[in-house]
């Protein structure tokens, strides 16, 4: 009686068809509360930035500065090193160097010339320089002769009095011989007279005459004592002329020799700098890089001196992104975080982004001299310069612009939907 009533109320109360959806509806709104308190989601802060080298932009500038003749690349142009930039023709105040040249090569010459005079050797000149300047050669050469003609018609002189000197002392020394000689038989013939004059047999005039001869050649040889030693002097005299003259013409040349090599060496030296100078009226690629900031284009137009006419950003270097990082997120960002970046160039849909981590945190914040706002630079590496799977293909370049996410830390699905609610509860109700 009692499950006829039961099933007859059943029949006639049907159970609403919402309760089934209800439970439903109940129990995936307590599966999601459950996954909310346990699925982890990633904490981020966003930085805009842009692709820049590791190492520094290179600044080609121009020593001397002049008329630009030629430019070879354009902006935005791909360069390898040592690739030609531009080309200049140097102000009329730079180093001639062909006239540097002939200055050099005739010091040389000159050098070799002076040498050979210093030295008392044959003069050689050398092949090189002789062959360049056959006129400057033949100068020197005649040169070479004419002092040595002068000099040896000196010697010459010299000699010549050399040898009358020796003439006069062999002369003196013969005469001297010859009167002691004459002397002994003068004194001989004296001691006969004498014996002679005592007994009579001879004259007294005659015997007189005999004493005077002695007295004569005495008197003579007296004079050639004296006579022969001047004469010697003046011989050594005469020799030591000839030394001298030959000690003159090699300290002379000597002496030209120094000032000619530091003639040579100063020319050298500024020869050079001619070079070099010559050198850098083409201006190459230091390295591989794209041209950015071309200042100067116009064939014709004056470089300044020091002035930079383009950068060369570099290519094979590593790339970085400095990015402005927002002050508010500053404290949550410190170098070694992992970061995410997002090229703009490149959908990231499509072909994804750059691994990497933060490198840099600035210390102190800047201000934005386009807007004004203050930030902090941020500078993030990444693991490759290139998207996919292969390098060439989507290549990373500097200039382009990226967002840098950077990995802070993690936060449950809850404490994300409960935030606004906490903030809430400690900021409402607060305002006077």
């Amino acid at each position: 009686m009692n499950m006829d009533r039961l099933e007859a109320l059943v029949a006639s109360h049907p159970l609403p068809t919402w309760r089934p959806f209800a439970w439903t509806v109940m129990g995936l709104l307590g599966a999601f509360v459950i996954w909310a308190f346990f699925a982890h989601l990633d904490e981020v802060a966003l930085a805009q930035g842009e692709v820049v080298p590791h190492g520094k932009v290179k600044l080609i500038q121009h020593l001397e500065g002049g008329v630009l003749r030629d430019m070879s690349i354009q902006e935005g142009q791909i360069v390898h090193e040592g690739a030609p930039l531009f080309q200049v023709d140097l102000p009329a105040s730079a180093i001639n160097k062909e006239e540097l040249q002939v200055r050099l090569d005739g010091g040389v010459l000159q050098r070799a010339r002076l040498e050979a005079e210093a030295n008392g050797e044959p003069l050689a000149f050398p092949k090189e320089e002789a062959e360049r300047q056959p006129t400057l050669r033949l100068a020197e050469q005649n040169t070479y002769d004419s002092r040595m003609r002068e000099h040896q018609s000196t010697v010459n002189k010299i000699i010549e009095q050399v040898r009358q000197r020796e003439l006069d002392v062999q002369e003196m020394e013969s005469r001297r011989r010859s009167s002691h000689a004459n002397l002994r038989i003068a004194e001989e013939k004296l001691s006969m007279s004498k014996n002679l004059l005592k007994d009579g047999l001879t004259p007294r005039m005659e015997h007189l005459q005999v004493q005077r001869d002695v007295e004569t050649l005495q008197g003579e040889i007296a004079q050639l004592e004296s006579a022969v030693p001047r004469a010697k002097a003046a011989l050594s005299e005469a020799l030591n002329r000839q030394i001298e003259e030959e000690q003159k013409y090699r300290r002379e040349a000597r002496e030209q020799l120094t000032q000619a090599e530091l003639n040579v060496a100063r020319t050298r030296e500024l020869l050079s700098q001619a070079t070099d100078q010559a050198l850098r009226s083409q201006v190459n690629s230091p390295i591989d890089g794209i041209v950015k900031n071309l200042r100067y284009n116009t064939i014709g137009g004056v470089i300044k001196p020091g002035d930079t006419v383009m950068e060369i950003v570099p290519l094979k270097d590593k790339l970085v992104i400095e990015a402005k990082l927002n002050p508010i997120d500053r404290g949550y960002v410190e170098a070694g975080q992992k970061a995410l970046v997002k090229v703009s160039t490149y959908d990231f849909a499509r072909y994804g982004g750059l691994y990497g981590k933060v490198a840099l945190v600035a210390a102190d914040s800047t201000i934005d001299q386009t807007n004004g706002q203050a930030y902090f630079r941020v500078v993030a590496e990444t693991d490759k310069s290139f998207l996919g799977d292969s390098e060439g293909i989507l290549p990373i370049t500097p200039g382009m612009q990226a967002t840098v996410e950077i990995h802070t830390g993690t936060r449950t699905v809850m404490e994300y939907l409960l935030k606004p609610v906490i903030k809430l509860k400690h900021e409402a109700f607060r305002e006077r």
